[in-house]
Parts: structure tokens; sequence; C-alpha cells
């Protein structure tokens, strides 16, 4: 892929995963869980929009070769969050999906921790 299309892969998923994120479904499914689990939630959102806005406001030809070296790792991860969205009561695997993806997207573009 090139590096437009593998930054647009990775925005259109963390992008549902930002909608996903802010859905009924996944307030319902916080509902149940413990204090620790929903903190956790809230920051993995935030840290989502922040990697959505930083690869947006990314200059392309800046992050190119990061891109690329970063391919893989981004395909697995987008597919991994994917799946987890499809089911989003299983809090636990969406929020480790999200991380794991976020890992990769700091390798390129700088995120809050």
């Amino acid at each position: 892929m090139t590096p437009a299309e593998i930054r647009n892969a990775t925005l259109s998923q963390l992008r549902a995963a930002r909608t996903d994120m802010l859905s009924a479904e996944w307030t319902l499914a916080l509902e149940g869980k413990d204090a620790k689990t929903q903190k956790e939630a809230a920051q993995r959102f935030m840290r989502v929009h922040h990697a959505v806005q930083q690869l947006e406001n990314a200059e392309l030809a800046k992050i190119r070769d990061a891109l690329l070296e970063n391919e893989k790792e981004l395909a697995k991860g987008t597919a991994r969050l994917g799946k987890a969205l499809k089911n989003l009561n299983q809090v636990k695997s969406v929020l480790n999906a999200a991380s794991s993806l976020l890992g990769v997207v700091a390798k390129i573009v700088p995120l809050l921790l």
C-alpha cells in the first residue's frame, strides 16, 4: 500500500473506534465494569481521539517512512481493533486492541500518554 493508503486505513479504524466509544452500546457495556476499567476506557478514548487528530494533522511527507516501516504492524493492529469493535460488550478486548494499535501509531506521530 502507499503511505497515504496506510494512513487512511489507520485513520478509518481509529475513527470507527472513537465513534463506537461514544455509542450507547459502549456506555452500557461500561456501566457494569469496575472503576478501574471505566477509567481505563476514558483514558483510551482520549488517546484514540488524540491519535486521530495527530494523524490527520501530520504532513504525509514527514511521516511517510515511518508509515512504510510500520505497515505490517498497522495492518495487524487495525484488523485486531476492527474485530474487537464488533463486540463492544467485550470491553477489555476493545481496550487491549486499541492500546496495541496506539502503540504502533505512537511510532509514527507523537501521542500523549
